[in-house]
């Protein structure tokens, strides 16, 4: 199984013509959910995500329910055909309701016709060809933000505005406003060496042209009953866990015309030690966006990450880092009877560094822990008992006691044959 892990769920422009209509095909349980889904809209849902056309597939008030059905019903086969289960959950804006829907605190339907709705607040706040948002690679956020504020504050209307509407990454910021500025912005920033990329998109998401839809959402919201959480869900404008539902509907209205900072999940998720995470939805986009080095990310739009999620769900004896952390603790509870300063160290101090160096790597990486890891903690156990000077007896019931604890069929290198008789030489 994965370790400590957070599942994440991506935002508008991740869909797709054809999303999800292989996985019906295979998983009851998503074809349920988009039945579940074509009732809640009134409307064949499914059809438009599976055959399209794209031009309808695009438009906000559809992409939106759309993007949410096929996040939920991934997280079903993640959850009760799979067997998992995050210990936090975090989505890319639209993202943030999926996982709160995921968590329990919306519910399904209900989540359905809510997204539709914001979509079509969103898409009626801005009129046609007023607005537009571009993706600035390069310069860091507050250098974007600086530019922003400079074109901004030269027009004292407020007819060009331009501000910083996500923060996707230490290389990537988005800007959103009035085409004008947004346009004035990216040159600006290419001037200076930036990538700068114009989105397509409907209207200006995350910006103050979104306040006339964000006060009608939050009205809409304040009608949707919420429910109790299964697990932490992190709001990825503040890049802390709500504290209870009280504060989804705030944050959510907020989140229209406020910014995304995804770094700032991130870093709450390095701060609780889950090193790896599973991103539900359509394509890979957030996984793209993780930094290169310190965590694991598995896509189940990916066919690779499918299907390794899926073997791994299936192992019979799934070890874990609580297995080699249980290791540890018998090494240092087994009584020492050896007091040579050189066998002790060659045969308990030395190996035991080596396991506690392997699982603070397996943390930080959020890679699963195998075989071969299992293997090393108990060589180490082998060399502790054998240098301590412990009986045959005590580590046949250590051992004994060791995979009763996790369930196991058996330990890998031990030999099951030799457990009563001398373990000399028993490490296959």
């Amino acid at each position: 199984m994965l370790n400590k892990h957070a599942i994440w769920f991506p935002g508008q422009g991740s869909q797709r013509t054809g999303m999800g209509k292989a996985l019906s095909e295979q998983h009851a349980i998503v074809k349920s959910t988009m039945e579940e889904a074509n009732e809640a809209l009134g409307m064949r849902l499914d059809s438009l995500m599976y055959e399209g056309p794209m031009t309808e597939l695009t438009r906000t008030e559809i992409a939106q329910p759309a993007i949410l059905a096929l996040g939920v019903a991934m997280y079903r086969v993640y959850s009760q055909e799979w067997g998992y289960l995050p210990v936090m959950a975090a989505g890319h804006s639209l993202g943030e309701i999926t996982a709160l829907t995921c968590a329990g605190a919306i519910a399904f339907p209900e989540a359905l016709r809510l997204v539709r709705r914001r979509g079509e607040l969103m898409q009626g706040a801005a009129a046609a060809g007023v607005g537009a948002m571009a993706a600035v690679n390069g310069p860091s956020s507050d250098v974007v933000a600086k530019v922003c504020l400079e074109i901004s504050a030269g027009c004292a209307d407020g007819s060009r505005i331009v501000v910083v509407s996500n923060i996707n990454s230490e290389q990537q910021t988005v800007i959103s406003g009035h085409k004008e500025a947004v346009h004035e912005a990216s040159e600006k920033l290419s001037a200076h060496g930036a990538a700068v990329i114009p989105l397509q998109v409907s209207a200006p998401f995350h910006s103050p042209l979104m306040a006339p839809a964000a006060e009608q959402f939050a009205e809409v919201l304040s009608r949707v009953p919420l429910g109790k959480m299964d697990f932490p869900v992190v709001s990825s404008l503040t890049g802390l866990p709500y504290g209870d539902t009280a504060e989804i509907a705030g944050n959510l209205a907020r989140g229209l015309t406020e910014p995304v900072n995804w770094p700032a999940v991130l870093a709450f998720q390095k701060s609780i030690g889950a090193a790896a995470a599973v991103e539900l939805g359509p394509g890979t986009v957030l996984k793209r966006l993780a930094p290169v080095n310190g965590l694991r990310v598995f896509a189940f739009d990916d066919m690779e990450d499918e299907a390794y999620l899926a073997a791994a769900s299936r192992r019979t004896d799934a070890y874990s880092i609580e297995l080699l952390n249980r290791c540890l603790a018998i090494a240092t509870c087994v009584r020492n009877r050896n007091w040579n300063a050189a066998e002790y160290e060659q045969g308990v101090a030395f190996p035991y560094r080596g396991v506690q160096q392997l699982v603070e790597r397996l943390r930080e990486t959020g890679e699963q822990v195998a075989e071969a890891h299992v293997r090393q903690a108990l060589t180490m156990l082998e060399s502790v008992f054998r240098t301590k000077g412990a009986s045959a007896e005590e580590r046949v019931r250590r051992l004994a006691r060791l995979q009763g604890e996790f369930g196991l069929r058996g330990l890998p290198g031990i030999a099951a044959d030799r457990s009563d008789r001398s373990y000399a030489g028993s490490l296959l």
